[in-house]
């Protein structure tokens, strides 16, 4: 399923309230592979404006990036909706939060007035996600240890695997590692048009590491088990 595109519902409760307090935060969204949260925030020094920001973050500590078009929308309560423009936004390791400024402060009475029902007020986040790339660490696969008995080489980098564990899972591996191949009784075997950070993916998997599946692995996990089973 493709969950680059997905609408963030916020529902703020008690809008009136919230409103004249001047902020509002909503919880965790977890949608596209990443967490969101959204905060609005009346300016100080003024009553017209408010800063709307939009955070994005991981689970995992390496480094990651993700390009999205976002939009903020709402309904009426007596019918219709709107929508604002759409911006492209960068997100990425040292960028997790980026403000934006569409409304002002009246805009934002303007949505307790006329948007609220029942005291709440329902925002809309429009996200498509043009391009991601979360980096995948090398781990326990980055050095020889105990559990390493040949090293895979795909591209200029090299990865420490157990090659027993790798051929349970795998008639291709048991094949490549114990049968009659060239590959047998080497050291070092080259892995061929494989993308690196997608094959540790797979290793996670397999190694039933915590970080094996997800939104965004689930995808290139099948390829290669399709691949190497």
């Amino acid at each position: 399923a493709d969950n680059s595109k997905f609408v963030l519902l916020w529902d703020i409760n008690n809008a009136t309230a919230v409103h004249a307090a001047g902020k509002a935060e909503s919880g965790v969204f977890n949608e596209g592979g990443f967490n969101w949260t959204v905060t609005f925030v009346k300016r100080e020094g003024t009553s017209n404006f408010a800063d709307i920001t939009l955070q994005c973050d991981v689970d995992h500590k390496g480094p990651w990036k993700c390009e999205a078009d976002v939009t903020i929308g709402g309904r009426h309560r007596v019918g219709g909706d709107w929508k604002s423009d759409t911006k492209r936004i960068s997100f990425h390791t040292n960028n997790k939060l980026n403000k934006l400024n569409w409304f002002t402060w009246n805009k934002l009475i303007s949505l307790v007035i006329f948007y609220i029902v029942q005291d709440k007020v329902t925002v809309e986040f429009h996200i498509h996600i043009i391009s991601s790339e979360p980096t995948v660490e090398p781990g326990m696969f980055a050095t020889p240890n105990k559990m390493s008995k040949v090293v895979l080489k795909i591209g200029d980098k090299k990865l420490h695997v157990f090659k027993e564990l790798l051929a349970l899972h795998s008639p291709v591996f048991e094949t490549m590692f114990f049968g009659d191949f060239a590959e047998k009784g080497k050291e070092e075997v080259e892995i061929k048009d494989a993308i690196y950070q997608e094959f540790i993916e797979l290793l996670n998997v397999i190694y039933c590491e915590t970080n094996g599946i997800s939104d965004f692995t689930v995808s290139n996990i099948l390829k290669l088990a399709d691949r190497f089973q």
